[in-house]
């Protein structure tokens, strides 16, 4: 999984985890450390064509977090 850098850095790059695919349903987890801190975010998505969108859920200071993301494809150059 490849992530924007924090302000303005280079693209962070993470392994992922616990990859699942069934029909055109897509789950994994990655797992990133910040300040000595580990942190898990799981990923579920629908892919469509060339994109998939879905949740990410994660924990922070004990409170469960959601959000919608997406990926796409990115075109051979």
């Amino acid at each position: 999984l490849t992530s924007p850098g924090r302000q303005g850095g280079d693209p962070v790059k993470t392994e992922i985890s616990e990859g699942k695919v069934k029909g055109d349903e897509i789950s994994f987890s990655v797992t990133r450390e910040v300040n000595a801190n580990k942190m898990t975010t799981k990923y579920s998505g629908k892919v469509s064509a060339d994109t998939i969108k879905g949740k990410a859920e994660s924990e922070r200071n004990g409170q469960a977090q959601s959000r919608d993301w997406e990926a796409k494809r990115e075109v051979a150059k």
